[in-house]
């Protein structure tokens, strides 16, 4: 079986781009329309990684230990009187998430100013001992990015650009948060070059091209298990956690919600990067371990680019409207995929034209007007409150007028489907869920 017809047979696991490396030589490249190889997506928990690295840099440079308590890095966000399991934790801790605590201690932030994050997040007591067990925890992260700021002078973002950044030749954007500050814990937005490039690096021992990148020692510390994880429900996550990076079957991995993963297979040589908008993470790692790594070649192979399916267009139906009702939710366009931050739309009309179906919405608030390809992608700059954020839209009409649109969003993993009836009834449904926000004006590269 050809590797194009490999990816065909999972159109569920909805593909954005893929960078195979072997001993730093590329092997395989694809990207499937509407996405672009230089589309700056968004990695979520990736930003992890980038935040460790940080912790790397400043730990070497002699700003902070991994020994070093957090209240004693943070002093002015400590409140009085201050628990003893409060001030065990540790940078280690934070690193490894095996601060004590049964739940991601980000929730408890919901609400409250930014400016109180930090102090929020250091007053939950951790129920269980610290070091004792293994939480994914945000919370942590964003602690490790305010512990960096604290020591350092700098935000994360100028912190990594001379140190990682500029010597890998990579330009990640990065989400703020209202203070202006880089979250530690999410926000990076890189291509999928730049992704393979950052599990380069970590494959290489921290060097790049002849030069020692990172400090030497921290990859191998960093990679290591530092806590169990017994506790998922997917094989993959059960094999031990380490500075912001899981552990694979066979190597390591940066990770991000919804499939953006640089998998390192130090012993093969081999990085495979990966951009993807689907909820189905375990059989993503399945299909590349077990079905995609047996079928590379020996040498570099050309693969056309594929493309998204999109709902096919009978040609059915010139118009369909929805002149007040607000669109609603539908779990059952997608059961596996959690609905939340669901967009507010309203006024719908869609019309067909020559170049498609002209699309006029009440997104948000304010008037949105695009096209969409009849039975194709048709990609184009629409024009927030925000900013300008690149879509991508494609409809569909059956042979009974019913519509299918989808609406992606290439610089996140992010598609929205609607389905629109001739009865004037519609439904909507994330294929990926945003965790950010609800706002699509958002959903772009800072």
């Amino acid at each position: 079986m050809s590797l194009s017809a490999l990816f065909e047979r999972h159109p569920e696991l909805e593909f954005h781009s893929i960078t195979v490396l072997r001993g730093g030589r590329t092997m395989l490249e694809r990207t499937w329309q509407p996405y672009r190889r230089d589309d700056s997506g968004l990695v979520y928990s990736v930003t992890k990684t980038f935040t460790a690295t940080a912790v790397g840099f400043a730990v070497a440079e002699g700003r902070l230990t991994l020994d070093d308590r957090v209240v004693d890095l943070l002093p002015q966000t400590v409140s009085e009187p201050l628990d003893p399991r409060i001030a065990q934790i540790t940078v280690h801790h934070l690193l490894s998430m095996s601060t004590g605590h049964d739940t991601d201690t980000a929730e408890a932030v919901v609400g409250v100013p930014p400016q109180d994050w930090t102090r929020q997040i250091l007053s939950l007591v951790p129920p269980t001992p610290v070091g004792s067990r293994h939480v994914y925890n945000n919370g942590a992260s964003f602690l490790l990015g305010e512990v960096v700021r604290a020591r350092t002078g700098e935000d994360l973002l100028e912190y990594l650009t001379p140190r990682l950044c500029e010597p890998l030749g990579i330009a990640p954007r990065w989400e703020r948060d209202p203070l202006g500050r880089c979250m530690g814990w999410s926000g990076i937005h890189l291509t999928n070059a730049e992704l393979a490039a950052m599990g380069e690096l970590y494959r290489c021992d921290g060097r790049w091209q002849g030069r020692q990148v990172l400090p030497e020692g921290w990859v191998q510390r960093a990679t290591e298990v530092h806590i169990a994880t017994p506790e998922s429900d997917q094989p993959e996550w059960r094999l031990g956690y380490g500075y912001q990076l899981w552990r694979n079957r066979e190597g390591f991995r940066l990770d991000g919600a919804y499939g953006q993963y640089a998998l390192v297979l130090p012993e093969r040589e081999i990085v495979v990067a990966i951009s993807s908008g689907q909820a189905r993470n375990q059989r993503m790692l399945d299909f590349v371990f077990d079905e995609l790594l047996p079928a590379l070649p020996d040498e570099p192979i050309a693969l056309p680019d594929g493309q998204i399916a999109v709902p096919s267009d009978t040609g059915a139906g010139q118009r369909w409207t929805a002149p007040s009702a607000e669109l609603s939710a539908s779990l059952g366009i997608d059961e596996e995929v959690e609905q939340q931050n669901l967009p507010e739309l309203r006024d719908l009309d869609l019309q067909r034209s020559a170049d498609g179906w002209q699309v006029r919405m009440i997104a948000d608030r304010q008037p949105i007007a695009l096209v969409a390809g009849a039975g194709h992608w048709h990609r184009q700059p629409v024009t927030f409150a925000e900013g300008v954020v690149p879509v991508a839209a494609a409809a569909g009409a059956d042979s009974q007028g019913a519509l299918t649109l989808l609406l992606a969003f290439p610089e996140t993993p992010h598609t929205l489907q609607l389905r629109l009836s001739p009865a004037g009834e519609a439904v909507m449904a994330w294929r990926t869920a945003p965790l950010h926000a609800p706002v699509l004006g958002a959903l772009r590269t800072p």
